[in-house]
């Protein structure tokens, strides 16, 4: 394609007979896996010609729901790209069904004929998912079970995809005026960028703008969030998980510990939030600040306005530090149509990467020409590379890895491109915007994300215990903490409190609280790396290429980061207070 800020989905299939003769290989697939059923307990033989069907088959598979999914978020208005993904919605979901025998079955293998299968050289491939069986055994139901609960999979994201579809194509937002009368359009990807205005109608009207529909529909997002809830909590409370934090925490390869010390660790220095928040109130010259307004860089002096190749270039010079081998990779991924770029009407909002094992990683942006915006590219392709090393160097079911580790490779990437324009920068007005930009940014994803986290922590808690919520309760519950993290130097307007509605990433029950942990990993990894530390990168990269193939906590501690101690958030707390000291001496 000679437009390279769109994606070029013929790399994965170029028409839609290569697609649909996948889905009959994938079907065919799935009966040679059925063929195995009854059978694993003959030996590490069997066990590994078993697992080696089912990586071609998530192969397949992958690529399909790929494709699907891309093709419809690109336009989530076309009859044909809903079909085609609801098509491979289904499929997903009989592939999963199909295979929903393997771990019951090999869970019913004894611990000391598993232990002695993985002696097998052939079985090292596979180590890692054995040993989590091993391990999960007690949270693995009958093979009977296990076939029910898989049919009912398309049936658990009913909720997810109702929100989406709900708020993505069916919420028009009222437009709002600029100083000049002229009416400007809102979106969800324009939102953002309003809150940043230096003018603080439009910041006022955006806000309201946004929060008028999610009131408007408040009992309705309830029901579709309270209805995921309890899905989790049901779950968890079935597969004999203590609660279904512990049942997201173990899937992570995380801890309820790591989740808890997050939490309290923030909570010990909520005073540094307040006191940068407070320094914000000062640069805005206001009384007193009002939620709209803590978005807003109040030391911005150059126009908003870059350029899409101005961004690449920006993020590649960021990255440089990285090596060459890295960069190349990145230049590869801005010239053969690995991202798409512009908003443009019914594309999902929002940004993400999805790597494609085989293929290579897609990357959907809502570019609007905003600082923020380079920094999302460069978040997203922390992801990418991690899926392109993990990808390259494990087989389709260790290339997998977990969210929890995923997080820190992107965010790694922002801490990197922050100091390179912090460092780069020889005007002191033009050093303080960026400092507080990057104290913008610490803010948003270390204190914003705990404070969704603990809100996440205490909705299923009261369902856990037989609480019945409403959306008042819910609005109350996001609007106290609120209050507690924001302190007594802004207004807490009314209208925050339908926030959590507008928040997607609690349809992924446990999600955001890896943002968190991973923008502290990345303040470790990125001080290091930045330090020349001695083959520190190699480290780094050799980490992103091992996927899932090792436990997440075991991973981050290769490269010196211990999420389940204290110490780990003091040094990104450190560096937080540090940058403070730093503006605050500049302005």
């Amino acid at each position: 394609m000679k437009d390279k800020t769109q994606w070029n989905l013929t790399d994965i299939y170029k028409n839609e007979e290569e697609f649909n003769k996948d889905v009959t290989e994938l079907y065919n697939t799935i009966e040679k896996i059925k063929n195995f059923q009854g059978t694993l307990s003959k030996g590490a033989e069997q066990i590994y010609n078993c697992y080696k069907t089912y990586e071609y088959a998530i192969k397949i598979d992958e690529k399909l729901y790929s494709y699907a999914m891309l093709q419809y978020h690109k336009d989530m208005s076309k009859n044909e790209s809903i079909k085609m993904y609801k098509k491979v919605e289904k499929i997903s979901t009989d592939f999963s069904e199909a295979v929903s025998f393997i771990e019951p079955e090999i869970s019913k293998i004894s611990d000391e004929d598993l232990k002695q299968y993985l002696q097998d050289s052939k079985l090292q491939e596979f180590k890692k998912i054995i040993e989590d069986i091993i391990k999960e055994k007690k949270h693995i139901l009958s093979e009977e079970v296990e076939k029910v609960i898989s049919k009912y999979a398309e049936v658990f994201g009913v909720s997810e995809n109702a929100y989406d579809i709900f708020t993505t194509t069916e919420f028009e937002f009222p437009s709002i005026k600029d100083k000049d009368n002229n009416e400007l359009k809102v979106t969800n990807g324009l939102f953002s960028k309003y809150l940043m205005s230096e003018d603080e109608n439009i910041r006022k009207q955006a806000f309201e703008s946004m929060y008028s529909l999610y009131k408007k529909h408040i009992n309705t997002i309830t029901e579709l969030y309270i209805s995921r809830v309890k899905k989790t909590t049901i779950s968890a409370n079935v597969r004999n998980y203590k609660s279904s934090l512990d049942m997201a925490t173990t899937a992570d390869d995380s801890s309820v510990e790591v989740y808890d010390c997050l939490i309290n660790e923030v909570d010990k220095n909520l005073n540094l939030n307040h006191r940068y928040l407070e320094l914000k109130r000062k640069l805005l010259n206001v009384e007193k600040l009002h939620t709209y307004d803590v978005y807003t860089n109040t030391l911005d002096v150059e126009d908003d306005n870059i350029e899409y190749e101005d961004a690449k270039q920006t993020v590649l010079d960021a990255l440089n530090i990285m090596g060459k081998d890295y960069t190349d990779k990145l230049k590869e991924a801005f010239d053969s149509n690995w991202l798409d770029v512009y908003e443009t009407p019914n594309k999902m909002t929002g940004a993400y990467s999805m790597g494609v094992y085989g293929i290579h990683p897609f990357v959907l942006l809502n570019f609007v020409n905003s600082s923020r915006d380079v920094s999302t590219i460069a978040h997203e392709l922390g992801h990418s590379m991690h899926s392109y090393y993990a990808n390259k160097t494990q087989n389709a079911i260790n290339a997998n890895y977990t969210i929890m580790v995923a997080e820190v490779a992107s965010t790694v990437n922002e801490i990197l491109l922050a100091t390179y324009l912090i460092n780069k920068e020889t005007d002191k007005r033009k050093k303080a915007a960026l400092i507080n930009e990057q104290l913008d940014m610490i803010r948003a994803t270390l204190y914003r994300q705990t404070m969704f986290a603990e809100f996440e922590k205490q909705v299923h808690q009261k369902i856990e215990e037989g609480e019945s919520l409403t959306s008042d309760s819910l609005n109350e519950t996001y609007y106290e903490l609120v209050k507690k993290y924001f302190g007594d130097s802004c207004i807490i307007d009314d209208m925050i409190k339908y926030e959590w509605a507008r928040i997607p990433h609690f349809y992924s029950c446990f999600y955001v609280y890896k943002y968190a942990t991973g923008i502290t990993s990345a303040i470790v990894i990125a001080s290091k790396i930045l330090s020349g530390e001695k083959d520190y990168v190699d480290r780094y990269i050799n980490m992103l290429s091992q996927g899932g193939a090792k436990g997440s906590l075991e991973l981050l501690k290769s490269v010196d980061v211990d999420l389940e101690k204290e110490e780990t958030y003091e040094m990104a707390f450190e560096y937080f207070k540090n940058r403070l000291d730093e503006l605050e001496k500049l302005v």
